[in-house]
């Protein structure tokens, strides 16, 4: 299978963490800025805070209890620290080590990368001194809107950030660490996130953003929230709002892509991927979306691309490399599959689905002690991977390991008890080893689940033949014919049973009817003798009656 869901990069909540090791590669980059002494266009001003306003709103359709005017009121206490802190200092450099200095020394507001919903809540964050990139940029903003400075939030693939820009003075404010500063060009050039010039010449990213496009990355991250919870509907409706509020964030476009997806609405996915990619052409989490999308689809070749061109945007993405080596494999390229898995495990050593879809590549190749050795590798990295006991369950069976078999399958069974493969996979097992009371249960069991499958009922009958339950076999024998009628062999035991019934007349039609559907059968003149013998004994039964 094509694994998207969890690990799927347009489903990222959209905050990253960015690491000292960045911050100092990239602390040289320093934000232009002009003669500082120029006269600012701005003055302090402790107004009531809009973004603040918005934002709790937003939280409240979450959190119904917010008293908004007590945390408007918190958060003017913070204002009013930072402006008695400036002391009516207006340089711009002064004014942003301030309010960095009391946001994160004095209060301890701290940085997290997840996206949970507190997070993201402008009262969550003062409650808890804890954010994201989104949350601690509301924050960071709200402050600046209260002061009346000329601070703006820019967005990335991602994430989100605060700019100090007043014409004159311009600087990067990563609320990720602290308030550092940092340069367009860092964010331009991250792995998995990269900003084409087409975007940044289109307006997409790293402009001023208004007040609206600051607020639909609150609607953004909730609405992947809403997914991953699985309210559709409400993350449908968040995402929408988003792109209503800023329409030129491919994320935004990339997201909903997949929600439409998961709905089934496949050609509106393929209108947001195509969307997305025209707004940002370097985004690599758009290309591996719509790779598997239409890997599930079945246009390999188009799913190839789209991967290919996903990992020339960023050469180490394992899921790319997985899921194209999976869809060479499924055309039939072995070659490049197996190339692409190595890399898979190369890329990350413990990935244990990699070690088990390599396995499964191996046995395809019939290579069975390779493909044991990976799906060894697979459990002892991760015992819960219930879909690899199942693999290694069926190369234990086909080598006669019946134990084995029995085993691993019956430890997928209690991942998952109502797979009815799994317990069409035991039975075959247990007749193996002449169990055939409990094949007989198991397969029981899988017409339980699935009602309709014509071969378990031919499997079933063979082994209460064996029983010498006779009518029951014939019974489920009459069953497999009447649900596919193109089992040559059902016709043959049918035949048998009749013959031993003394049926003539419909061992003979069943006979001549496996010969018909069956005509290269290597037991053919052992059948066609029978068939002659039952035409004798039917045609001398036909003239004892007419006398």
């Amino acid at each position: 299978m094509i694994i998207q869901s969890a690990f799927s990069f347009g489903t990222k909540r959209l905050c990253f963490f960015l690491t000292l090791l960045f911050f100092v590669l990239f602390t040289s980059f320093q934000a232009f800025a002009c003669d500082t002494s120029a006269e600012p266009t701005w003055e302090l001003n402790t107004q009531e805070t809009g973004l603040a306003r918005t934002a709790l709103h937003i939280a409240r359709e979450s959190y119904p209890e917010i008293d908004r005017e007590h945390y408007l009121k918190r958060l003017n206490d913070i204002i009013e620290r930072v402006r008695a802190s400036l002391n009516n200092k207006k340089e711009p450099g002064h004014i942003i080590a301030t309010i960095n200095n009391v946001l994160f020394n004095e209060l301890q507001f701290h940085y997290v990368q997840t996206g949970k919903l507190e997070h993201i809540s402008l009262h969550k964050v003062l409650d808890t001194r804890t954010g994201n990139c989104v949350g601690l940029s509301i924050l960071y903003l709200s402050i600046a809107e209260g002061l009346h400075l000329p601070m703006y939030g820019v967005s990335v693939p991602e994430h989100i950030f605060v700019r100090y820009d007043d014409g004159n003075f311009r600087q990067n404010i990563e609320t990720g660490y602290k308030g550092m500063t940092t340069s367009d060009n860092y964010y331009i050039n991250i792995p998995q996130k990269k900003i084409s010039s087409i975007s940044i010449k289109n307006g997409c990213y790293l402009k001023n953003l208004t007040t609206d496009e600051v607020i639909a990355d609150i609607y953004l991250n909730r609405s992947i929230l809403q997914k991953e919870g699985g309210n559709i509907e409400a993350a449908l409706k968040d995402v929408n709002h988003a792109i209503s509020l800023h329409g030129n964030d491919a994320v935004a476009y990339c997201n909903r892509g997949v929600i439409h997806e998961t709905t089934g609405d496949i050609e509106r996915a393929i209108d947001d991927y195509n969307k997305a990619v025209s707004l940002n052409p370097d985004y690599a989490p758009t290309y591996y979306n719509r790779g598997s999308m239409y890997a599930k689809m079945e246009q390999l070749d188009m799913a190839i691309m789209d991967y290919s061109m996903a990992l020339s945007l960023d050469p180490d993405s394992k899921l790319a490399y997985l899921n194209r080596g999976i869809a060479f494999q499924m055309i039939g390229k072995k070659d490049l599959a197996l190339n692409d898995l190595n890399k898979t495990i190369t890329l990350d050593p413990a990935f244990a689905y990699a070690y088990s879809t390599r396995g499964l590549m191996h046995v395809e190749s019939d290579k069975p002690e390779k493909a044991l050795a990976d799906f060894n590798k697979a459990l002892e990295l991760d015992p819960n991977h219930a879909e690899t006991y199942m693999r290694r369950s069926i190369l234990h069976a086909d080598a006669q390991r019946f134990d084995h078999a029995i085993q691993d399958i019956t430890t997928f069974i209690r991942f998952e008890p109502n797979n009815a493969f799994a317990y069409y996979i035991r039975a075959k097992a247990y007749r193996g080893k002449g169990f055939l009371e409990l094949a007989i249960k198991d397969f029981d069991k899988m017409l339980e689940i699935k009602p309709r499958v014509a071969g378990v009922y031919y499997e079933r009958s063979l082994s209460k033949n064996q029983l010498g339950m006779i009518s029951e076999a014939l019974m489920d024998l009459h069953k497999a014919i009447e649900l596919f009628p193109y089992n040559p062999f059902a016709y043959l035991h049918r035949g048998n049973i009749f013959k031993k019934l003394g049926d003539n007349k419909n061992a003979l039609l069943d006979y001549q009817t496996y010969l018909k559907l069956n005509p290269k059968a290597p037991d053919r003149e052992e059948i066609e003798i029978d068939i002659e013998c039952l035409e004798k004994r039917t045609q001398a039964n036909w003239s004892f009656q007419k006398k």
